[in-house]
């Protein structure tokens, strides 16, 4: 589950709706694939893995949410 939404994160779709499209989440994919492999070949165990993962996955969320406040404020 953890990957799954860590793809459509990282691919651009929103916590909060309203935007993403597939060849996004199609990318995130690959980039939480490639990020798995990586650690895996690094030597890392399991549990490391998902630490990175989550990292990503609140770095992508805080991000969405700043772009999101800087497009809801009224503009001058």
């Amino acid at each position: 589950m953890l990957c799954a939404v860590a793809a459509a994160l990282i691919g651009g779709t929103s916590l909060f709706g309203g935007r993403g499209k597939m060849t996004g989440a199609v990318l995130g994919g690959l980039v939480v694939g490639v990020s798995y492999n990586g650690l895996f070949l690094g030597g890392l165990g399991p549990a490391t893995q998902n630490m990175w993962t989550a990292a990503v996955l609140l770095t992508a969320v805080a991000v969405d949410a700043l772009a999101r406040r800087g497009s809801m404020s009224p503009s001058r």
